[in-house]
C-alpha cells in the first residue's frame, strides 16, 4: 500500500495506545461493500491508527464500529502505511465528525508539557 505516513508535527492531540475491537465498513476499488474485523492500535480525539488487510485511499469514507460498545462512526483516511514500512498494514483515519466514541477520558492537549 502506498502513502502518506504520519509524522507527530501533524497530530491535534495526544495518542493513545489502545487495542479496541472494530469492524470496518467501506466500497472496495470495484465499488462493492465490504465489511472487515480488526483492531486499532492507537487512538486520539481526532481519529485512531488501524490494521488493516485491505487497500485503502486517501480520503477515502470508511464507517468503523466498535465492537464491545456498539458505537459506530464516519472516518476519512488521511494516511496509508506503505508495504514494507513501519505501518504497513495499518490506515490512520479521522473523524468525519468528531465526538466521544472510544468511551475512554483522554489527557488534556498540553499534557505533555505538564
Amino acid at each position: 500500500m502506498a502513502g502518506i505516513q504520519p509524522y507527530s508535527v501533524q497530530r491535534r492531540s495526544s495518542r493513545l495506545q489502545f487495542r479496541c475491537r472494530v469492524k470496518l465498513r467501506a466500497l472496495d476499488p470495484a465499488g462493492n461493500i465490504f465489511t472487515e474485523s480488526t483492531e486499532t492500535t492507537s487512538v486520539s480525539k481526532h481519529g485512531a491508527s488501524v490494521k488493516t488487510t485491505n487497500q485503502f485511499k486517501v480520503g477515502q469514507i470508511v464507517s468503523i464500529r466498535t465492537v464491545d460498545r456498539d458505537h459506530v462512526g464516519q472516518f476519512q483516511v488521511v494516511w496509508v502505511g506503505e508495504a514494507g514500512g513501519p505501518f504497513a498494514g495499518q490506515i490512520g483515519v479521522e473523524w468525519v465528525d468528531a465526538r466521544s466514541f472510544w468511551g475512554i477520558e483522554f489527557p488534556p492537549e498540553d499534557w505533555a508539557s505538564r
